[in-house]
């Protein structure tokens, strides 16, 4: 009922700016972007992404994004990815990925996937709970419902369709990737490990304990892997 971005000093809990957004509840989780050109706060809600500099003055924003956004924007390959994806919304579930030094209202025009600020645009790729992953130029979408799809990260071009993970049941927490390898934590703590590239190939299965229900997204730390269930705390590296 009160939205708004503020920044304080670190050492003392000052304030120093504040400012009033009109937004309603959202889960993404707001992404400092050092491009080429700046520093930007990007923040993705549901009625407008939006950007602000250092200061909170708005650099940019961007209308199209689904009902409920959760996923965290993230940059790679010079650009800037957002996703929005609420299983609900029939009309729009898009992926977006942007080039840096947008200004003003950079929405996308009704039947348009790409401008001079935005490379390209999948208007209804998105999935709900999990950030999308972007590995070696390839996008890696996974869908709550245990499907996967690739896309070429720099253009948007489909790589391979929506694919049904075997017996890979409901997924919240969001895929990462490592060693040429691409990994998916279902709720049901079972890690579904794929090939990266343009196939879809499932490698093998990794399973926790039976009682252990996963949400959360694991954390590469160095050289370990930590893992969160409900009830433990996995810390996994390889064997010297």
């Amino acid at each position: 009922e009160s939205s708004y971005m503020a920044a304080f000093d670190a050492a003392d809990g000052k304030e120093l700016w504040r400012i009033e957004r009109d937004e309603r509840s959202n889960w993404s989780t707001p992404f400092v972007w050092k491009n080429d050109l700046r520093t930007e706060l990007v923040t993705a809600g549901t009625k407008r992404v939006r950007s602000y500099d250092l200061d909170g003055k708005l650099l940019w924003e961007l209308e199209g994004m689904s009902m409920i956004t959760i996923g965290t924007p993230f940059a790679q390959n010079d650009l800037l990815y957002i996703s929005s994806g609420y299983v609900f919304d029939l009309k729009q579930r898009p992926i977006y990925a942007i080039r840096p030094g947008g200004e003003g209202d950079i929405t996308l025009p009704a039947g348009k996937t790409s401008s001079a600020t935005i490379a390209w645009c999948q208007r209804a790729a998105a999935p709900y709970n999990p950030s999308v992953l972007v590995y070696n130029d390839r996008m890696y979408v996974l869908y709550d419902k245990g499907l996967l799809s690739s896309y070429d990260a720099m253009t948007g071009e489909e790589v391979y369709e929506k694919q049904r993970i075997p017996n890979g049941k409901a997924f919240t927490a969001s895929p990462w990737a490592y060693g040429g390898k691409v990994f998916c934590l279902n709720e049901y703590g079972e890690t579904f490990v794929f090939e990266a590239g343009d196939e879809f190939q499932l490698a093998h299965t990794n399973t926790l304990a039976e009682d252990d229900m996963c949400l959360a997204t694991p954390a590469i730390v160095g050289d370990r892997l930590l893992i969160r269930s409900d009830r433990r705390l996995y810390s996994i590296r390889k064997q010297k």
